[in-house]
């Protein structure tokens, strides 16, 4: 049999900690629930006492409920705030910083004259192998060369290019 109540305030705090255990589980969230609660303590102070409610537990279940269901619809429309938006954007620049940049530039130059450098076949065959990845037989066929010269040609290419490299960062041979 439902408790009579005499008021709406009277039967919230009768009925807060189940009102709380029903909010929390519509919600997944016990401090959500609080502030939920929290509103509709307000929300009840605002009604005026002349108007009489037949079921106070009902009502205040249904209260709970319409709370639980704005609270709802207002997480899932919300904008992100401007704290939320700089924490988004504040993404690590992944290129390098500009002197690495600029350095990186330089070495590319020094390589292109290496590579300009070489000998036509040498440079034509090294280029196909690393930069077309085109395989050594394949190369050998179309360069009219033995399997043999291919792989000695881009050695010599790669040992070049090294040496070069390491004179520009200033790094001992191996």
């Amino acid at each position: 049999m439902p408790r009579k109540y005499a008021s709406l305030l009277t039967c919230f705090l009768a009925e807060r900690k189940s009102l709380a255990k029903y909010l929390t589980n519509r919600t997944g969230c016990a401090a959500t629930a609080d502030d939920l609660l929290q509103d509709a303590w307000l929300k009840l102070h605002r009604i005026p006492e002349a108007e009489p409610v037949a079921n106070p537990l009902a009502y205040l279940h249904r209260m709970a409920t319409n709370l639980a269901i704005d609270n709802a619809r207002a997480h899932a429309r919300r904008l992100l705030d401007p704290v939320e938006i700089e924490l988004l954007l504040d993404v690590p620049d992944q290129a390098p910083p500009l002197d690495k940049q600029i350095e990186d530039a330089q070495i590319l130059k020094q390589l292109q004259r290496v590579l300009e450098a070489m000998p036509k076949r040498r440079r034509d065959i090294f280029l196909a192998a690393r930069i077309e990845g085109l395989p050594h037989r394949h190369l050998a066929e179309r360069f009219g060369v033995s399997l043999r010269t291919v792989e000695l040609e881009v050695h010599r290419a790669l040992d070049q290019c090294t040496e070069r490299l390491r004179k520009l960062t200033g790094e001992s041979a191996q």
